[in-house]
This record gives C-alpha cells, structure tokens and sequence, in this order.
C-alpha cells in the first residue's frame, strides 16, 4: 500500500472536521514549501544579478 493509500484509509473513517484539518495542513506544508522555493529563487537571483545582466546583452 503506497504512503497516500495509507493517509487515506485513516482519513475515511474520520469526522469530516478532522478531514478538513488534515487537507489545511497539506495545504499549509505545499504553501510553505512554495514560499521557501520563491526565497531561493530571488536569493539566486539576487546572487546573481550581474552575471544575468551580463548574459541579457
């Protein structure tokens, strides 16, 4: 049984409310890894700056 199958025979038998909390905290985890990605990028970026200035020309 694959790890999502798993997180669903728990989820199935329980009251809709916790349903609800376990898909706002998957919800928060992909939000927060999006944010850390963005960061990373504009840190690059940022890093970076003159060498893609560079290479626009």
């Amino acid at each position: 049984m694959t790890l999502a199958e798993q997180i669903y025979e728990e989820a199935k038998n329980m009251p809709e409310i916790e349903q609800r909390q376990i898909l706002d905290f998957l919800l928060f985890l992909k939000q927060r890894d999006q944010q850390v990605l963005e960061r990373e990028m504009d840190e690059l970026i940022a890093e970076n700056m003159e060498a893609l200035k560079v290479l626009a020309q």
